[in-house]
């Protein structure tokens, strides 16, 4: 019985513990950063305050690439339709404000490159005319080293945030927890 309960709080120490850890010590970092390192980090724990989304590089029904805009810089962003849609109607709905976004870097893969390529060609062509009036039929050419200037080398992949961190302590506390008030129980036969 005794080693229950000491199970139990070594347990909820342990969750305490990792809750420490997660907060102050795993905190993400703005993806400015990585991005205007040019730094090929994977896996680090990143977060955006989208300010509009600009559209899909590629994807599915259920998830896709998007390139999001922040910080004055655009980025690529890997989440699920549903989010990028609510995202995008509340910016719309609050053009003063930000959209907070967090993930984890993963390095941009080059079968994505060319799609990458085609959509900031089409949207320089079609948004942006550097200040000065552009000639019927100009067309912005965009090559390989162009896209690693306009995103980086790493993308914000939100949905990895299924943090194992997350799980491990939820499941540490519970069971710590369930431990506890087992022994409390067996002792003084509350229930």
């Amino acid at each position: 019985m005794k080693k229950s309960i000491i199970f139990g709080i070594i347990l909820v120490i342990i969750s305490l513990g990792l809750t420490i850890y997660n907060e102050f010590i795993n905190t993400p970092v703005n993806m400015f950063s990585l991005t205007n390192s040019a730094s090929k980090e994977e896996n680090k724990k990143l977060y955006i305050e989208a300010t509009f989304v600009a559209g899909t590089i590629t994807g599915n029904n259920d998830k896709a690439y998007y390139v999001m805009f922040g910080d004055g810089v655009q980025y690529i962003v890997y989440c699920d339709n549903k989010l990028a849609n609510k995202m995008n109607r509340y910016l719309l709905d609050n053009p003063d404000d930000s959209y907070y976004i967090e993930g984890v870097s993963k390095l941009i893969p080059e079968s994505m490159i060319e799609n990458g390529k085609k959509f900031v060609k089409e949207w320089l062509d079609n948004n942006h005319n550097h200040g000065e009036e552009v000639e019927e039929n100009h067309t912005h050419d965009i090559t390989t080293d162009d896209f690693y200037h306009y995103f980086g080398y790493v993308y914000l992949d939100s949905t990895s945030m299924v943090n194992l961190i997350k799980i491990t302590i939820y499941l540490t506390g519970i069971f710590g927890v369930l431990l506890i008030i087992h022994f409390v129980n067996t002792k003084y036969h509350f229930i």
